[in-house]
């Protein structure tokens, strides 16, 4: 197949080849997002994205190699989580996802998120208002006795500003995009210390997502040390995910990343077998519940 009709193929990605290694059976991608107007955007989105469907990302799927999947509540719906409980509904039990809540969800609501394939409640404050910091420890503790976790999405300077309160929260913690440290010294930002602070906890996770957030390069290998000290001194705790539609590309009309690039060097930069394991497969069954 040549690369004009794989770009055809699959939506919001500049796949130039198939990724160069094969990936662990029951593989995982940790993050990605579905867009759907039969699904109304919250009132105060800005940025009307297009769709970005089940039926298109299953394509991105198939071409990475991944078996599992973990949706995640984008901000332009809010906390209307209906787009998220229909996708899960079709995507069956190889899917999980992420939903966006407030504190003032009844135990009820959460059963029923929970019946349908939710396991965390994610926190983006990088794009949308519908949850604020005030709310992330009295849900902490309620998530907690659930076995689910509470995801956070956030710059680095916004992550050590909250750093008191994300020291205190129960239960498993996931920071999105690396704790999004910015180029060119990573590991200058203070938020590189609390990510360790975090990690030693045992309860921190960290997804190797979005790295195009911070990335200066198209083959994000400016993000190598990075990646490499989480994969090898956090082996226990690392998480992949694609980030597909790349929304924050989208509205910005930026060029879309080359997805199967940037996950052969994910996988390279995992340095055996038994690291590319827990990163693909062990870590998203412990963390999401696959059985």
């Amino acid at each position: 197949m040549n690369s004009h009709s794989i770009k055809e193929e699959v939506k919001y990605s500049d796949i130039s080849s198939s990724p160069d290694s094969l990936l662990p059976e029951n593989s995982c991608d940790c993050h990605h997002h579905i867009y759907d107007h039969r699904f109304p955007y919250a009132p105060d989105d800005t940025r009307n994205l297009p769709d970005a469907t089940l039926d298109d990302y299953s394509r991105l799927k198939k071409r990475l190699g991944f078996q599992r999947h973990v949706l995640v509540q984008p901000s332009s719906y809010g906390t209307d989580n209906r787009c998220l409980l229909a996708a899960l509904a079709q995507a069956g039990n190889c899917a999980r996802g992420e939903a966006v809540v407030t504190d003032r969800i009844s135990k009820a609501e959460l059963d029923a998120l929970e019946q349908a394939g939710v396991t965390g409640v994610r926190f983006n404050f990088g794009a949308g208002s519908a949850t604020t910091p005030e709310m992330m420890l009295p849900l902490a503790h309620r998530l907690a006795a659930r076995g689910w976790h509470l995801q956070i999405h956030a710059c680095a300077d916004r992550l050590w500003s909250l750093r008191k309160l994300l020291l205190q929260l129960p239960g498993n913690v996931v920071i999105d995009h690396v704790f999004r440290l910015p180029q060119p010294e990573p590991m200058a930002h203070p938020a590189w210390r609390l990510a360790w602070e975090l990690i030693n906890q045992g309860r921190c996770w960290v997804k190797l997502s979005g790295l195009y957030h911070q990335s200066r390069r198209d083959d994000v290998s400016d993000m190598s040390a990075v990646i490499k000290s989480f994969l090898s001194e956090a082996t226990e705790r690392v998480l992949w995910g694609s980030d597909w539609p790349h929304p924050s590309l989208i509205s910005a009309n930026k060029k879309m990343p080359d997805d199967a690039l940037i996950l052969s060097k994910i996988f390279h930069w995992a340095s055996n077998e038994q690291v590319r394991h827990k990163l693909f497969v062990a870590n998203p069954a412990e963390l999401y519940r696959f059985n």
